[in-house]
């Protein structure tokens, strides 16, 4: 008994297994167009061992309730209810034969209708495991159809400046709803409305309001509809009727006794064209030498005092009437003529002389921004930074080296130009006071020292004689005009002159 039970519980235990393992797949959703066609998947994963389908049942869910759509089963066959009678079928063939095979039993829906958009359920029936079912949800879309058109009739500018709606964009029956923007370069605002319809579409409508008037006449309104991710696009061309704008042409100021051959032409800009031209003079009569026709007054003869006065032309289409005027007045000589060739020539003159101003004052400025750079360049600490010139001494001393700046020949000056004074000849020219710092001091011991000086000097030469000692600052040596055939005595009061300090480095 006990090993009995123990097989009841293993066999028990298999089959609430297989069960587990068998399910239904489905897509989570699906979606299509009106009047398009799309598959709602259905398959069966069997157990192993695998359990016998007795029915698969596709139903509806509407409001909570399911209603049958399509049925199969391995002995009655294939069944489908009368509302889908011709848009429904088992796509797998192998389901309508005699000895079906029910795995796969996916549908496919065509000619689609709002009316399908509903959540469907695909039902097994299994023994010995029971029932197994998945849904999946369809969304049936609806295309808009756009259209766009003038909001009247006729467009007419009036002198109220009032805003008018004079263009509407409809979007209608779309699922969901579209969106509606304009592309003009009219300025104005558009109003969109949205209406939901009895089936569940929508319709949507803009209109384009905008003051009308002659300048707005010929321009385009462009209507762009989007709806997912499509894009439609319908034009119009805006025809706006109003008056005349009329302006008198012909009178150049030059009308002048005996002138030949002179009009006046009346043009007028309107939509509709203008149907009726009429000239009238102000206060007179238009003179009888004048040939009206339609728009032209054509003076005959030779121009006299008797054509002055203020010429009125009145245009008129269905829309109004508007007038222009001209005041003729006559001289007695032609204006003198400027050729067409002497003004080019004075403007081009005139445009070469901008392009050389500005060249110019271009010029000025960077010069000025140079100079300014060079002066913040010449700083404390900038000369700082420069090189330290050579003296002179070492140039010579040091010639074998290469030197990037060469002395200073300021740096030389004549005793005459340091002391600022007279030019005297050079063998007596007067000494320097004060004393340039540069130039040496007691280059040599004066010929009147000692006996005993002159010894010390000449034993301190033996004993060291190519050693050089600087000589005793205590001493002064005293220059003696030398004497030079053919040249004069010193002039008076110039003392001797007394070489300054020496300067050792």
């Amino acid at each position: 008994m006990e090993n009995a039970g123990l097989w009841m519980f293993w066999i028990t235990n298999c089959l609430i297994q297989g069960m587990n393992s068998q399910s239904v797949e489905m897509d989570a959703g699906k979606s299509g167009y009106v009047g398009s066609k799309v598959d709602l998947r259905c398959q069966f994963i069997n157990s192993v061992p695998p359990v016998k389908i007795s029915q698969v049942t596709w139903q509806k869910l509407v409001n909570g309730s399911k209603q049958n759509v399509a049925i199969a089963n391995p002995s009655l066959g294939v069944s489908v209810a009368p509302p889908y009678k011709e848009r429904v079928i088992f796509k797998n063939a192998a389901v309508r034969r005699r000895t079906p095979s029910l795995e796969d039993t996916t549908i496919t829906f065509s000619s689609l209708r709002l009316s399908d958009e509903a959540t469907y359920i695909c039902e097994y029936t299994t023994f010995p495991a029971g029932n197994r079912e998945s849904t999946v949800n369809l969304t049936v879309y609806a295309r808009p159809t756009t259209q766009m058109s003038l909001s009247t009739p006729t467009l007419v500018a009036r002198s109220s400046n009032l805003k008018m709606p004079v263009a509407s964009c409809v979007s209608a029956n779309g699922k969901p709803p579209g969106t509606i923007r304009w592309e003009t370069r009219v300025p104005g605002e558009a109003t969109t409305r949205e209406y939901r319809n009895s089936d569940g579409t929508f319709t949507v409508q803009s209109d384009y309001i905008l003051v009308p008037n002659k300048d707005t006449h010929q321009e385009t309104l462009t209507c762009v509809t989007t709806y997912n991710d499509e894009i439609f696009t319908d034009s119009v061309t805006l025809d706006i009727q109003y008056e005349p704008d009329v302006t008198v042409e012909g009178f150049d100021g030059n009308w002048y006794l005996n002138r030949e051959n002179v009009r006046l032409s009346c043009q007028a800009n309107a939509n509709p064209a203008v149907s009726l031209y009429q000239w009238r003079q102000v206060n007179g009569t238009i003179p009888s030498n004048v040939e009206i026709q339609d728009n032209v007054l054509t003076f005959k003869g030779p121009v006299t005092y008797d054509l002055e006065g203020t010429y009125v032309c009145d245009a008129t289409n269905s829309i109004g009437t508007r007038s222009a005027s001209v005041e003729v007045s006559i001289i007695d000589k032609p204006l003198p003529q400027v050729a067409t060739s002497d003004v080019i020539s004075v403007i081009a003159l005139l445009l070469a002389a901008g392009v050389l101003m500005g060249i110019t004052i271009t010029v000025l400025i960077l010069k000025l921004r140079s100079r300014k750079d060079g002066d913040s360049n010449d700083s404390p600490s900038r000369k700082l930074s420069q090189p330290v010139r050579k003296r002179p001494g070492d140039d010579i001393q040091h010639s074998g080296k290469f030197y990037e700046e060469l002395p200073n020949t300021a740096d030389y000056v004549s005793y005459r130009l340091a002391c600022n004074k007279e030019d005297y000849p050079e063998p007596y020219s007067p000494p320097i006071n004060p004393p340039l710092s540069f130039l040496p001091h007691h280059p040599y011991h004066s010929s009147q020292s000692t006996n005993n000086s002159t010894s010390t000097t000449s034993s301190t030469q033996a004993t060291s004689k190519n050693t050089f000692s600087p000589p005793s600052h205590s001493t002064t040596a005293v220059f003696k005009y030398p004497s030079v055939p053919g040249l004069s005595s010193p002039p008076p009061g110039v003392a001797p002159y007394t070489f300054p300090k020496e300067q050792y480095v």
